[in-house]
């Protein structure tokens, strides 16, 4: 199960202060995007549309991401 989108876990993913490993390349790419605009943008909003577009994306594809969700508890 998901950590709720107002977890800390999910900022550290972001802003790149935790590592999501992954063999996938939709998931790097994802994190490796979000955390290019964390440094570029590092404010609260861009921070909160970072984390709710992540949340939502593996609220959506859970089931197919295991191991990295694992990673997310």
């Amino acid at each position: 199960m998901l950590p709720d989108v107002n977890q800390p876990v999910w900022k550290n993913v972001v802003s790149g202060e935790k590592a999501l490993r992954s063999s996938k390349a939709t998931v790097n790419l994802l994190v490796q995007g979000s955390k290019m605009s964390y440094g570029r943008d590092p404010s609260l909003a861009n921070v909160q549309q970072l984390i709710v577009k992540m949340h939502s994306f593996f609220t959506r594809y859970e089931s197919s991401f295991p191991e990295e969700v694992s990673q997310l508890i």
